[in-house]
């Protein structure tokens, strides 16, 4: 036993052990991706991409009959998709009589060659293009048969780097996309050089600056949370021991100083742990107050919260038996204080959960699934925890309140007036009618609570009781969510009204229109040098608000983006690219009317920025631009700019949202509306407001009537979806609770193994209840998934057919219309139309721009050499998203393989769609260009449709959850009982008396297993009648030896005497008769004995 002992703390120690080894590993790891060696991983990994490309691209150089079919076109489908799919681009220029040269193959339309110079030597350079930087392989190419002057350009990609980075087109190196967060290529030496594969020097590397408030080395900061949860598995067994030693309350009182200790160290000492560089503690996502100082400040607090209240519930709540202080009246004062108490915390809870939803940037709106995020999956998560938490803190509470409240009456009427006085307290009418419901469920909720006799409240948690908590909790934070989610829209629906008001509203934006006309180009013309030198710059701009009065009543927030005249950023404060800001103003911003030189752009539904552009020339040429954006401060706080790479995809605008529509009344006359929604031409005297902000409900849609002035309405309308929003929620927080729940089960499991790994069972203390509702709700989860994902594919699969369809029907009606004006106008010559005329261009133009508008849709036509000749989406090709060639797998199916029509996948970067290619033909079926559709907004639609159907799957599945609950919960009850009444009569049954026999009526296997119980019932009472014969026959063996030896005791005496006196008479000895009298009374006595025996045996039996 000693031995034990001496042995048992080294499971604590070594927790400890371990949490410190990986701290100093931590250490290591993040010297290492911070130093020389992470760098050298990186280069030797992008070192072996390059010379993995270099010798492939000199492999298929040397192989002259695959060069001479591209060439020609004339390569089989294996042999160009074979070419296809390398990683770098193929580019094969043919020398012509004019300087324009002729691109007679390709392999990629998202790399753009330089032009062609057939005079420059072959070899390897590494040069930056418009949309990246690459290593380029220029080789001259002699072909068997061929007199013309060919030259191959192989162009590796190293680093995509586009004019305007988004999250479709983000800057990323090509071999790996994670290595953009540890490398970049330097303008200088350094001592990390990729070479050629013949030696050749093409470029340096150099490590990207490490932040400490970023996320660049997840490696460490996984293995410091791992070192952090070894250490809390540790405390929690020092805990236990406490326990063991001191008693419960000590225990829960250390566990509770050492969280708090261990809390504050994490708030003065973030760095520790590195928890400050996840995302999830970033303050601009949730923060509170200084406790709950983010979202991820909230999890750690619910969870050190959660494991003290489950704590003190399984060490002190199941004890009956109270504190010997509390006596008498004490305990009456016990539990008005826990009532106060339940009181306080329900309605810091709720104010918790309304916080969480109306004031924080993460989106509890559950009908967009793709509109949810990470952060949305840990508020749930959090929610329920804190439910829970709160679920078994009250229950503790209840162990003082009912003693001191044993009328229930009198404990309802307590909580009601305590909770009004409460209330009454408080201050702010919005709070009162806020916690006016709260105090009413509480009520509710003390009601159930306080029966202690349902099955619902039992200590031991059962599987009804846990579907029943989670059913009443889940539709208690539905209704909480949904009402601060109304209040929250609500909230941005009144600042929609008010932008909407300002933006048709000119003199709103005159004052800055005026501040504007300041900077003359004059002015900047004789001021532009000073913002290359400091403090020159920040002086200057500063003066730009101040003196010309862009700061006007502190209305606006202002930035100035100064660029020279290649675009490059002069001294500006943040890391906005000319090409960012230049896209926001030309493609996405709108012109405010009656200003030619003011621009507005909408950074969301409800806000938006004032942005305009002054170029600086001095007598010719331009030496810089100015950006000046301005934000209203009414409406935000800085100026948010999201670039976007497609005007008409702009989520920001609400002529593009599937829930918002708006109308602008003046004089009682719509003059502005969306087309989503039928508004009233006209107003009548009843429809006008009295009040600044009206809400109506109208045939299932909210209104929101903003009046801005007596004449001028603003009315913005939004689709009601309450019931399949309020069921949503309810799915989402059910299955929240039934994922908590499982993870708290799983964190008690593993906390036995880490106290006693040897007696730890995972299904030995599982009970059949148990085995057949997880059973059974394992199989509704498990189908779920499958059928989810079964029927997903099949959705995306149908929607692709029918999108395809769609786009089909549009691309062959628009090259019908096309080929209709082509031939009106007279455009082919020769089958061939003459694209650089200006007559042919302007009939295009019209018309594309025509289609474009009509259908929604970007249009291109390319001539028959796959050359880009009229596009209604200019900006794309121009700023090297493509290029100015067809993409190369449709130009081989419509050119060399001759197919009228060809339908794929394609992408720009990381943005997937849908693309149609149509040859349009003359009246001879002759083909002169191509036409094609792409159909960017495909992702986009098919992502809303997925949305809207795995939130109806999510609230079937749920409430399958539901239901195969309460199914399991009757079916183990039924199967249970049965088996105590088996039980019951097994333990009644008894030797020497009759036991009963079970009637059953219905044959399953539960009437087998009675059968056989009869029948070892019938057994065992004719094994006891046998027992019972055994043992008489017994008896009377017995008897018989015992009677046979009384009997044999008397003879012996009357023999011997017999033989003694029948001796003495054969020897004639002279005391015969002495003898002979001596020898009668001696068969006397003995006679006597045996009538003795005898009678007593005839009286036995």
């Amino acid at each position: 036993m000693k031995r034990f002992l001496a042995h048992s703390h080294f499971p604590r120690r070594s927790l400890l052990v371990a949490a410190s080894l990986l701290f100093l590993l931590s250490v290591i790891t993040a010297w290492f991706f911070q130093s020389k060696p992470s760098i050298t991983i990186q280069q030797k990994a992008l070192q072996e991409y390059v010379t993995n490309q270099q010798q492939d691209v000199v492999k298929t150089l040397a192989d002259t009959a695959l060069m001479r079919k591209l060439v020609l076109h004339a390569e089989s489908k294996d042999e160009f998709d074979e070419i296809n799919d390398k990683k770098y681009g193929l580019f094969v220029f043919a020398e012509t009589i004019s300087e324009n040269q002729d691109l007679v193959f390709w392999n990629k339309q998202d790399i753009i060659p330089p032009t062609a110079n057939f005079s420059d030597p072959d070899g390897v350079s590494f040069r930056q293009l418009v949309n990246g930087y690459y290593i380029i392989h220029k080789t001259k190419l002699v072909l068997p048969g061929m007199s013309s002057n060919k030259v191959v350009y192989a162009l590796i990609p190293v680093l995509n780097k586009y004019y305007l980075e988004t999250q479709t087109s983000p800057t990323r190196f090509a071999h790996n996309a994670d290595a953009i967060k540890r490398i970049k290529i330097a303008d200088r030496t350094t001592e990390f050089p990729i070479v050629s594969v013949n030696g050749q020097t093409l470029f340096h590397l150099e490590p990207v600056a490490y932040y400490n408030d970023s996320l660049s080395d997840p490696v460490t900061l996984t293995i410091r949370v791992l070192a952090l949860c070894l250490i809390l598995i540790y405390l929690h067994l020092v805990i236990d021991r406490i326990k063991h030693k001191r008693g419960a309350v000590v225990a829960v009182v250390s566990l509770t100083t050492i969280l708090i200790a261990l809390r504050i160290l994490l708030f003065l000492l973030p760095g520790i742990f590195s928890l400050r560089r996840l995302s999830l503690f970033d303050p601009q996502v949730y923060a509170s107050d200084f406790v709950n100082r983010s979202l991820g400040d909230l999890l750690v607090n619910a969870i050190f919260l959660c494991w003290v209240i489950l704590y003190s519930w399984n060490s002190l709540g199941p004890i009956k038996k109270m504190p010997s202080f509390l006596k008498g009246s004490r305990i009456i004062v016990a539990g008005i204080g826990a009532v106060f108490l339940l009181i306080f915390t329900t309605f810091q809870l709720a104010n918790i959960i309304y916080d969480l939803v109306a004031n924080s940037k993460i989106s509890f709106d559950v009908t967009n699934f793709f509109g949810l995020s990470i952060y949305t999956a840990f508020g749930f998560l959090i929610l329920a925890l804190l439910l829970l938490t709160y679920y078994y803190f009250s229950r503790l509470l209840f162990r003082f309140i009912l003693l001191a409240f044993p009328n229930l009456l009198h404990l309802y009427f307590a909580v009601a007036v305590v909770g009004l006085v409460f209330l009454t307290i408080r201050t702010g009418d919005l709070i009162v009618l806020f916690h006016l419901p709260v105090l009413a469920w509480l009520v509710f909720y003390t009601l159930l609570l306080s029966q202690e006799q349902l099955i619902i409240n039992r200590l031991r948690i059962t599987i009804a009781g846990m579907l029943f908590w989670v059913f009443i909790f889940s539709l208690t934070l539905a209704i909480l969510i949904m009402q601060a989610n109304q209040d929250k829209e609500w909230r941005e629906r009144k600042a929609i009204a008010e932008k909407y008001e300002q933006l048709t509203e000119p003199t709103k934006e005159k004052t800055l229109s005026v501040a504007l006309s300041f900077l003359t180009s004059d002015f900047l013309k004789a001021n532009f040098s000073r913002f290359y030198r400091e403090p020159e710059n920040s002086l200057l701009r500063d003066s730009f608000i101040n003196i010309n009065s862009l700061g006007y009543a502190n209305s606006y927030n202002t930035n100035f983006f100064v660029f020279d005249q290649s675009g490059r950023p002069i001294n500006n404060t943040e890391s906005r690219t000319f090409e960012e800001l230049n896209n926001i103003l030309e493609v996405q911003s709108k012109p405010i009317s009656g200003s030619a030189r003011l621009n507005y752009y909408e950074t969301s539904f409800d806000q938006f920025i004032y942005i305009t552009k002054r170029e600086v020339y001095d007598t010719t040429n331009l030496i810089g631009t100015l950006f000046i954006v301005s934000a209203p401060k009414h409406f935000q706080t800085s100026n948010d700019l999201y670039p976007n790479i497609f005007k008409r995809d702009d989520p920001n605008n609400i002529e593009n949202s599937p829930y918002y529509s708006y109308g602008i009344y003046r004089n009682n006359k719509l003059v502005q509306n969306s087309s989503s929604y039928p508004f009233s031409t006209v107003l009548t005297t009843t429809d006008v407001p009295k009040d600044e902000f009206t809400r109506r409900e109208k045939e299932g849609f909210s209104e929101l009537w903003y009046k801005a002035s007596n004449n001028k309405l603003v009315v913005i309308a939004k689709k009601k979806d309450s019931f399949i929003e309020s069921v949503t929620l309810f799915s989402y927080l059910f299955c929240a609770f039934l994922f908590m729940v499982g993870i708290i089960r799983t964190v008690s499991f593993i906390g036995r193994i880490a106290r006693d790994w040897r007696s730890a069972n995972l299904l030995g203390g599982v009970s059949i209840r148990t085995q057949i509702h997880g059973t059974i709700i394992f199989i509704s989860f498990l189908s779920f998934i499958v059928i989810g994902a079964a029927t997903i594919s099949f959705f995306v699969v149908r929607y692709h057919r029918n999108n395809l369809d769609r786009l089909s029907r549009t691309a062959s009606g628009a090259v019908k219309e096309m080929e209709r004006r082509v031939n009106e106008a007279g455009l082919l010559s020769n089958n061939v139309i003459n694209f650089s005329d200006s007559t042919s261009a302007f009939v295009l133009r019209n018309v594309i721009r025509e289609i474009s508008d009509v259908h929604g849709l970007i249009v291109n036509v390319y001539d028959l050499t796959g050359n880009l000749r009229v596009t209604s989406a200019q900006e794309i090709y121009q700023k090297g998203l493509l290029s100015f060639k067809m993409h190369p797998n449709a130009y081989f199916n419509m050119h060399t393989l001759q197919k009228v029509q060809r339908v794929q996948d394609e992408n720009i970067n990381q943005y997937e769609y849908q693309s149609i290619y149509i040859a349009m033909r003359n009246s001879n079926g002759d083909t002169y260009a191509y036409m094609n559709v792409p159909s960017l907004t495909s992702q986009i639609e098919l992502n809303q449709e997925i949305s809207n159907f795995i939130v109806t799957i999510i609230n079937l599945n749920a409430f399958i959850f539901l239901i195969a609950g309460v199914i399991a919960l009757f079916i183990t009850n039924r199967i249970t009982r049965s088996f105590s009444v088996i039980g019951d009569k097994m333990k009644a049954i008894q030797l020497g008396r009759t036991n009963e026999e079970i009637v059953w009526t219905r044959k399953d296997e539960i009437g087998e297993l009675v059968q056989q119980y009869n029948k070892m019932v019938h057994q065992l009472e004719a094994s006891a009648n046998a027992l019972a014969k055994s043992e008489r026959e017994g008896a009377w063996r017995e008897m018989a030896r015992q009677v046979a030896h009384e009997i044999k005791n008397p003879l012996t005496p009357m023999k011997l005497s017999i033989q003694y006196l029948q001796r003495a008479i054969q020897t004639d000895q002279p005391n015969v008769q002495q003898l002979t009298s001596n020898v009668a009374t001696t068969l006397i006595e003995q006679i006597d004995h045996l009538s003795k025996i005898a009678a007593d045996f005839s009286q036995f039996a």
